[in-house]
């Protein structure tokens, strides 16, 4: 045999032995993120298989659900009354369920700074003030040491220190009485209007009129609202982060109205579970659940959650 003819032959065999063996040899895997990612360069403090140029932690999501609550009585219950065992049997079911109640400081620390927030959060909100907040719900949170937002009605608050009328079937909480409730740490205290929680001359709550100029309706929530968030700040020396809109009627103006005035969120009555980012808009339209005379936190959680897509 030429040695051109040998020398072809070992050529053939070394390249059929390469490709025999190519199956064998184990390349490195990317996962997506990393496909993505490839060759450029990752910002700091950007988490393991986050996509360059996507702020850290966009793509995360927390699931909170907020329970709107308004008043608690012994009888007369109904859509917004419940009665103080029903209470009760909530803050059991939550404590029983491995839930931990937040406020909404807790969430805005974690879409601001960050900060994280507890596995299982849930919200639980009071809105307008009345006195069984203070009488049937308030020995309940320190037993269960459960944490609630409270929305206050700026006028009726007022009328009811000056006056002092302590009916349960209507009365407002006081001054006096929401500083012993905030001393506890239990209670968030914020914006739910001065006097707009009402419908009067063709406005529903603090919704804008038909027809009425944008400059016109700035106006009036303005002056409103800061009247509450300035006694607010008075009389406790807090000053309130979130709007919670009377009735749930609003629109987009009245959202870039109160951006304007500083507050960092708003509570509406929109229905639904809240998927918590690290996106500021989504704290403008945060969602809540109406819980009404027999209708317990195990159903009303499990209804939800069929919102959730």
């Amino acid at each position: 045999m030429s040695n051109k003819k040998y020398l072809c032959i070992c050529v053939i065999l070394a390249a059929t032995l390469i490709i025999l063996t190519l199956p064998l040899v184990h390349f490195p895997k990317h996962t997506k993120e990393e496909a993505t990612t490839a060759g450029a360069e990752v910002p700091a403090g950007t988490p393991t298989g986050t996509p360059a140029g996507v702020p850290a932690g966009a793509e995360e999501k927390i699931y909170l659900p907020i329970i709107m609550y308004h008043d608690i009585k012994k009888n007369n219950s109904g859509k917004d009354i419940i009665n103080p065992g029903e209470f009760e049997s909530d803050l059991k079911f939550l404590k029983n369920n491995n839930y931990t109640s937040i406020t909404m400081q807790d969430v805005i620390d974690y879409v601001y700074e960050d900060k994280p927030l507890p596995e299982n959060p849930i919200m639980i909100t009071f809105d307008d003030g009345y006195l069984t907040t203070y009488r049937y719900a308030y020995p309940l949170l320190q037993e269960y040491d459960t944490k609630i937002v409270l929305s206050i009605i700026g006028k009726s608050t007022d009328d009811f220190t000056r006056v002092g009328d302590d009916h349960l079937q209507y009365a407002h909480l006081t001054w006096p009485l929401l500083d012993e409730m905030l001393e506890s740490g239990l209670i968030e205290i914020q914006n739910h209007t001065y006097n707009l929680h009402a419908t009067r001359a063709g406005r529903v709550g603090c919704k804008q009129k038909r027809g009425e100029a944008l400059p016109d309706y700035e106006a009036v929530l303005t002056e409103d609202v800061m009247k509450l968030q300035q006694e607010i700040i008075d009389m406790t020396g807090i000053t309130p982060t979130t709007f919670t809109i009377p009735y749930g009627e609003y629109n987009d103006n009245t959202i870039e109205i109160i951006k304007k005035l500083g507050f960092q969120a708003a509570l509406t009555c929109d229905y639904g579970v809240n998927k918590i980012t690290k996106d500021k808009e989504t704290l403008y339209h945060l969602k809540r659940i109406c819980r009404s005379h027999n209708y317990p936190m195990s159903e009303l959680l499990e209804d939800v959650k069929k919102t959730i897509r």
